[in-house]
């Protein structure tokens, strides 16, 4: 007995989903590796918490907020109960809807894991937990709905915005609220420098790239004509951006590494991520490379401004996702500039991004803000420390300067 094309789509998802949801842990030891042993168990803390934060309240009713019938048109949907009761079908339960509403979860739980890694070594638990769910609630699910409701959604069904594997909440909305919580914990809170982990490095930037396929090639949500077409993408813009990243640091520090590679590997998939359906195999390959540039240059400059590793992810995900947002009004079949002679995507792309990215990082900010004066945000303040014991016979200056 043969399956059904039905059956094939609903194996597609599942297996996409569970690809997915590799990416919170592989981010949580990527990050940690780059800040040092000890962060990270404590960013792989927050990346379980987070995902448990997610698939709890999308049970609980969060599923259909995010791709249910619409509670205020083109804003947010209706939550529903839909989930935990198998679509009303407790006996024969509908597997390609299950498959779906589980791969959707995992895309969200991805969203809320970026956050959480990268606020880990600055905030509490308890914190993060209440932070998880009200940015869940105002912020994540309108703007899921906004790109997943197809029909209805503010994005995709009135401006006509193109974003296959919602770049919108998962990567400018993500990283724009990360910023904005730690712009609030203030830059006073700085970790000891510690050496970093490469094993942990190696290993999360491996779970990572796996797992962003998964997300990237489950996008499409069926076994169809553009499903291959989707896969060869991702991984043309994945290695395009791996090269670059990797010239760049040629360039700038005169030997590029494997955490060069990895970024940049990563940094490409982020830009496909809206895109792998409408691009053709060269532009694909042209965008990872342009990602990888822009992302390299920034991570680059907050490096210098000594923000930490977190800045090197939020850099990526937020960077990587407008690029690859702003590409596709040029370059998308069909619709963009080359093909069309008009600007009408670009605009509907810039609008979407930008306004996203400064919603998110406005309400996260008041949300952090609320927390840190009344129950209490930051992590204990750690203070410079002088590893050399200073001698008897000569006076002590303050790490601050002979004037304070």
């Amino acid at each position: 007995m043969s399956a059904t094309s039905e059956q094939v789509d609903t194996l597609l998802l599942f297996v996409c989903g569970a690809l997915t949801l590799l990416v919170p842990f592989g981010l949580a030891f990527f990050v940690g590796g780059l800040g040092g042993r000890s962060t990270t168990s404590r960013a792989l803390l927050f990346a379980l918490t987070g995902t448990a934060v997610t698939v709890l309240l999308g049970v609980a009713g969060g599923y259909g907020m995010l791709a249910g019938r619409p509670l205020l048109p083109h804003v947010i949907g209706t939550p529903s109960f839909d989930l935990a009761a198998g679509f009303g079908a407790a006996r024969h339960p509908d597997a390609y809807q299950l498959a779906a509403a589980g791969s959707l979860l995992a895309v969200a739980s991805v969203a809320v894991a970026i956050v959480g890694v990268a606020v880990a070594s600055r905030i509490t638990l308890r914190a993060w937990l209440i932070f998880a769910v009200l940015w869940s609630v105002l912020v994540l699910y309108p703007v899921g709905y906004a790109v997943f409701a197809l029909d209805d959604g503010w994005a995709t069904g009135v401006l006509g915005v193109i974003d296959f594997g919602g770049a919108l909440p998962v990567g400018v909305a993500a990283g724009a609220a990360a910023a904005g919580v730690i712009l609030a914990c203030g830059r006073g809170e700085h970790r000891p420098p510690e050496q970093r982990s490469f094993p942990a490095i190696a290993i999360g930037g491996t779970l990572v790239w796996v797992g962003w396929l998964g997300l990237v090639v489950g996008s499409e949500g069926a076994v169809d004509a553009y499903t291959g077409l989707i896969a060869i993408n991702a991984f043309l813009a994945s290695a395009g951006g791996c090269l670059a990243w990797m010239v760049v640091d040629r360039v700038l520090l005169r030997r590029p590494t494997t955490v060069s590679a990895l970024c940049g590997a990563f940094s490409g998939l982020v830009a496909i991520t809206p895109a792998a359906g409408v691009l053709t195999v060269g532009w694909s390959l042209l965008l990872g490379a342009i990602a990888a540039v822009t992302c390299a240059t920034m991570v680059d400059l907050a490096a210098r401004a000594r923000f930490g590793a977190a800045m090197a992810l939020i850099v990526i995900v937020t960077v990587a996702s407008m690029v690859g947002l702003l590409y596709l009004g040029l370059f998308a079949g069909g619709g963009g500039m080359v093909d069309s002679g008009n600007f009408d995507l670009f605009t509907a792309q810039a609008i979407a991004g930008f306004s996203v990215l400064i919603g998110s990082f406005v309400l996260a900010l008041l949300l952090a803000l609320a927390l840190r004066f009344t129950l209490g945000l930051t992590r204990i303040r750690y203070r410079a420390t002088n590893e050399q014991t200073p001698r008897r016979d000569r006076p002590t200056v303050p790490a601050g300067g002979a004037g304070n």
